[in-house]
């Protein structure tokens, strides 16, 4: 059974804005926007956030023009915004002194990820492990790096894998002499001199 895809309506409303959804603490993915005693969901496209006032906060009064769209397959509305306008007659004016600023996105933990299936371990991954954990608790970095057994990395005949998170940095074939190095350049800020 095929669906045809619903032709969207164009709607316009005034509102509260009640909130801001960012992606990756800084994309700018939706707004919420409360428009009498219902909330509502807009998406804001890429084209739009560009053009979109900094100055926009939860609280200030926005009128909106996009569309709505009714899925034939599931029933749910979803609204896009094509047009955002800030309604000065009804914004505080101590919210407009202050800029928007997007939440800062967390700082992504340290994380080793190595391949544990057959291939790999035949390979020795469980000696790259052994010596990866004596060597994180030989620098005291036992707190602040994660050690995380993973499936399949695919290329199974370059094993043992190994990713260095937050920088994704690959490595294949990774022998227990290469942990100390692997280390030195991805985990210690401040190497000792």
């Amino acid at each position: 059974m095929s669906y045809a895809k619903a032709k969207p309506t164009p709607i316009r409303c005034t509102g509260q804005l009640q909130s801001l959804f960012y992606q990756d603490g800084a994309k700018l993915k939706a707004l919420r926007v409360g428009v009498d005693d219902r909330d509502y969901w807009f998406k804001v496209p890429k084209t739009l956030r560009h053009r979109l006032d900094p100055t926009i906060q939860p609280g200030h009064w926005v009128t909106i023009h996009g569309q709505r769209r009714r899925s034939r397959k599931t029933g749910i509305l979803t609204f896009k915004a094509d047009h955002i306008i800030l309604s000065p007659w009804a914004v505080q004016s101590e919210l407009v002194t202050a800029p928007l600023t997007p939440p800062q996105p967390k700082a992504e933990a340290a994380k080793i990820l190595i391949c544990q299936k057959s291939s790999c371990r035949k390979r020795g991954a469980d000696k790259v492990c052994a010596q990866l954990a004596a060597e994180l608790s030989d620098r005291n970095l036992n707190d602040t790096v994660t050690i995380k057994s993973t499936g399949c990395l695919n290329q199974c005949k370059q094993g043992p894998h190994v990713i260095l998170l937050p920088e994704r940095a690959k490595y294949s074939r990774v022998r227990p002499n290469d942990i100390p190095t692997l280390v030195e350049q991805h985990l210690i800020i401040d190497p000792p001199a």
